[in-house]
């Protein structure tokens, strides 16, 4: 659909056409009724320093527009004047930007660029109404005629600028410049550009002075000096700005650089936390000072400002993402210190799985959160992540059901790092457990690597976890010295175990076995008290010995049978 023309000086208002001069008087009798009723309060409507605008109609929400940029323009002219009131002057101004947005609608624009895109706009907007014949006052719904039409939307007559009423939140009811006038606000001042203005305009050459004059740290005066090729336009800013723009970016990009070799000298120390985050902090200190002061000094415009806006929030993004990561590894680090927990241990890697996820999910609310900032639909992207993260959880389905039992393993504790067990045909000991899988040490010095999933399901056998260890020694006595020798022995045998140290002697017994040719055997169960099988192997010695002595080790028909 092809869009008509904003309408020029002759356009008809009304049913009826005028002549040029009567358009021009028409016109001032209505800037006059506009301008009071953007400065008087409406019936009910509330007073004081701190009331915001009176945009309970159209005629209310265009007179206060109106009103409110030409006495903001004032300001400016004041501003480039000697005066000793300029810091009162522009903290009116920061009033009257902000109720001047007030009458639009930005919830079209992205959040990140809302503030300087609708200032554009508001500037867009006063210039096309300053070129443009407007209607008779009556012609513009007030409050009683809205109320009682049920009016929700209203456009300017032989324009496509519109004003709606929003319908829900805090501002239900107000009527404001509607997201497609704000959006469009640009292209309809291009459209009117070669118009003159009006004869009663508030605030000519407002864009002109808008792009070319700068912030507070900028003075007027020095901008008003500079040679004419200074103030010559360039790509929509003038080349003061692209200089300007030039200069503050070397700088940044030389306190980045100066941050980068301070982050290279630490590098691979975890615990230089102070050190390494001074990158990332210098990130986010040069994006937002760039940010402010090519929006708010230099004034850029139009693309070229969006461009400057997604950079600078770019990289502020960065630092503040490096600045996480490096906070919570240098936190995880000193926790896994401060508690002695080694990289082998099951407690070290779970701290570092947590600490992983945890910042997985700070940078992506970070990430979804710029998006935001800049418009990005956020539900679809949120969406895609789940489906995505559904589709890994089934195609690592093996993997997390390893980490799951390397938690149960962890909760359980069948063994632990150092502990000797025995897990079906493999003997060893334990020398990792880790998320996915447990190392075991054979006895023929292999490293075995067993799944998790698969160790949690089997039958562990740990010796360490014992708290004694049976021993059994059995001795083959001749019988031929007769009963009374052997019984003398026997009992010798039982005085020896009950008295020997390391042995549990509730536990120990010396009995008389089967004969078996011209020897009887004499079996000694007992058992060592504590899980050492290194101590349970020296009593067992120690035992041997002296059960040898009593028995005449030196005999000829002595013999010995281990169990």
């Amino acid at each position: 659909m092809m869009h008509a023309p904003l309408p020029a000086a002759a356009a008809p208002i009304g049913r009826r056409p005028i002549s040029r001069l009567h358009a021009r008087s028409a016109a001032a009798g209505l800037v006059v009724l506009i301008l009071a009723v953007g400065s008087a309060a409406a019936p009910g409507a509330e007073e004081g320093p701190l009331a915001p605008l009176d945009t309970s109609s159209p005629r209310a929400t265009l007179g206060a527009f109106i009103a409110t940029v030409d006495r903001l323009a004032a300001n400016f002219k004041e501003l480039g004047q000697p005066t000793h009131q300029r810091q009162g002057i522009r903290a009116e101004n920061g009033r009257l930007i902000r109720q001047g947005l007030s009458c639009l609608d930005l919830t079209g624009l992205p959040p990140s660029l809302a503030d300087t895109q609708g200032r554009e706009a508001a500037v867009h907007l006063k210039e096309v109404l300053d070129r443009i014949p407007l209607p008779p006052p009556e012609a513009i719904p007030d409050a009683a005629q809205v109320k009682g039409a049920g009016l929700d939307r209203w456009r300017l007559p032989g324009t496509e600028i519109h004003l709606v009423r929003v319908a829900s939140g805090n501002r239900a009811g107000d009527f404001v410049f509607s997201t497609d006038t704000v959006a469009r606000a640009e292209e309809f001042f291009k459209r009117v550009r070669h118009l003159p203005y009006r004869a009663d305009a508030g605030s000519p050459g407002l864009f002109d002075s808008y792009v070319q004059l700068g912030g507070w740290l900028i003075p007027e005066q020095l901008i008003s000096r500079l040679p004419a090729w200074a103030h010559a336009t360039i790509g929509g800013e003038t080349v003061w700005q692209w200089l300007a723009t030039l200069l503050v970016a070397l700088v940044a990009a030389g306190m980045v650089a100066g941050a980068a070799r301070v982050r290279a000298r630490c590098a691979g120390d975890a615990l230089a936390a102070m050190e390494r985050l001074v990158f990332p902090a210098t990130l986010v200190a040069v994006g937002t000072g760039l940010d402010y002061l090519c929006t708010g000094q230099i004034r850029l415009t139009g693309d070229t400002l969006v461009a400057v806006k997604v950079v600078t929030r770019a990289v502020m993004l960065v630092g503040v993402v490096m600045g996480v990561l490096d906070a919570v590894g240098w936190a995880t680090e000193w926790f896994l210190a401060w508690r002695g927990l080694g990289n082998d241990t099951i407690e070290g890697q779970l701290v570092r799985l947590a600490s992983n996820v945890g910042r997985f999910l700070l940078v992506a609310w970070i990430l979804i959160a710029a998006a935001d900032s800049f418009g990005v639909p956020v539900t679809p992207l949120v969406a895609g992540l789940g489906a995505g993260g559904l589709a890994i959880a089934l195609a690592s389905q093996y993997t997390v059901e390893n980490l799951i039992a390397g938690l149960v393993i962890f909760a359980d504790k069948p063994v632990k790092i150092g502990d000797e067990c025995q897990y079906g045909s493999v003997r060893g000991r334990v020398e990792r457990i880790g998320l996915r899988s447990t190392r075991i040490r054979g006895t023929d010095r292999t490293v075995i690597s067993i799944p998790n999933a698969e160790f949690a399901k089997s039958q562990l056998v740990n010796y360490s976890g014992r708290d004694r260890i049976p021993l059994s020694i059995t001795l083959a006595l001749p019988t031929a010295p007769g009963p009374a020798a052997v019984r003398q022995r026997l009992e010798a045998l039982r005085e020896l175990v009950a008295a020997h140290p390391g042995l549990d002697p509730e536990a120990s017994a010396v009995t008389l076995g089967d004969p078996s040719g011209d020897t009887v055997t004499v079996e000694i169960a007992t058992v060592c008290l504590g899980g050492s099988e290194r101590e349970a192997r020296v009593s067992r010695e120690r035992l041997l010995l002296a059960a040898l002595e009593v028995v005449g080790g030196d005999d000829a028909g002595l013999r010995l049978r281990a169990a």
